[in-house]
Formats: structure tokens, C-alpha cells, sequence
């Protein structure tokens, strides 16, 4: 009977320190991804630039 005991009460404390221990090691790795810096914009397939005006500036309607 005490073996039964002793190995539920070993088997209760493993899991709460494991669960603690699973639950540390995801904040730290939110942590390290929110201090990331993001990463520069990609450009977006399909989408064509506007083109370059013609007319140096201060020559419209001259």
C-alpha cells in the first residue's frame, strides 16, 4: 500500500514540475519571438509599379 502511494505522490510531482517546466520554456520562446525584429517587406507578385512621371517638376502646363 505504500508503494502505491509513494509512486502516485512521485507521479503527481513529475507532472507538475514537467508541466511547469513546458510552461516556462513556451514563454521564453514568445518572449525571444516578440522581441524579434520583423522582417523587411517582401514585394507582392503581380502588382506593377507606377510608372516614373515624363515632365520635370515646375513644367506642367507650360
Amino acid at each position: 500500500m505504500g508503494t502505491v502511494i509513494l509512486i502516485g505522490t512521485v507521479a503527481i510531482i513529475v507532472a507538475i514540475v514537467g508541466c511547469f517546466g513546458i510552461w516556462r520554456l513556451d514563454a521564453s520562446r514568445a518572449e525571444e519571438i516578440e522581441h524579434q525584429t520583423p522582417p523587411p517587406p517582401r514585394p507582392q507578385l503581380g502588382v506593377v509599379p507606377a510608372p516614373a512621371p515624363t515632365t520635370p517638376p515646375g513644367q506642367i502646363g507650360s
